[in-house]
């Protein structure tokens, strides 16, 4: 393990992540050659990887029961749009489970509670646009049948869904908070996750100072109005 490491280091590393470096395709490369490798060896679910951590040509994450372990790369081109890559890994039995995430955001946190009794894993993503402009995001999941699977727990008043995604301007941006803190502002999750407040944004972009609260039950979190 500590063998592949130090090769991929030797190989793509460079001290600065520059434009050039990004359009050579050097991001991508790096995410393809280490999922392939973690979904061939079941021994990196427990492995730390501290040196690609320290390199930054890799983000790790763990859900708090420690059972589902995220890798995120960051796979950029050039230019102000970040597209990250992420995979989950997970146990089943002895086997160790690893499944690409089709999806291109930066996961953030993994909060985890019980709904219908299944653990449910809360996922806050952030994606990152062109320009000054994005989204956050959370998401449930859960494992069903040996596979990591979205579920509809946010209940609207007309339909249920899997996730909430929150656009963003960094022009509106409130100045007292910091950007890398900003996405606890657009979508706020209690500390006993039994309420999550999502932000009311106008038209133009403007920030309001409501919130739609969806409040937590034994099943999902159903929408229950609008709140300070």
């Amino acid at each position: 393990m500590a063998n592949f490491e130090t090769d991929i280091i030797n190989k793509y590393y460079k001290t600065s992540l520059t434009d050039l470096y990004e359009n050579d395709g050097i991001n991508q490369e790096v995410a393809s050659k280490v999922a392939n490798f973690i979904e061939k060896n079941s021994q990196s679910f427990e492995y730390p990887f501290k040196k690609l951590l320290d390199k930054n040509l890799l983000l790790l994450n763990y859900s708090p029961d420690r059972k589902l372990k995220f890798y995120t790369f960051n796979i950029s081109a050039g230019g102000s749009m970040r597209e990250f890559e992420s995979y989950v890994q997970f146990k089943q039995g002895r086997k160790v489970i690893t499944h690409a995430l089709n999806d291109g955001g930066v996961i953030k946190a993994i909060r985890q509670t019980q709904l219908n009794n299944i653990p449910t894993y809360l996922v806050s993503k952030t994606y990152i646009g062109s320009g000054c402009e994005g989204q956050y995001g959370i998401q449930a999941t859960q494992i069903k049948n040996a596979q990591y699977k979205s579920v509809n727990v946010f209940k609207t008043k007309t339909k249920a869904l899997d996730h909430i995604n929150v656009a963003y301007d960094c022009n509106y941006y409130p100045k007292n908070i910091e950007p890398f803190d900003m996405d606890r502002h657009y979508i706020r999750v209690s500390p006993d996750l039994q309420k999550i407040d999502i932000l009311v944004i106008k038209p133009s972009g403007e920030l309001t100072q409501n919130y739609l609260r969806y409040q937590k039950n034994n099943n999902n979190y159903k929408y229950i109005g609008t709140v300070k």
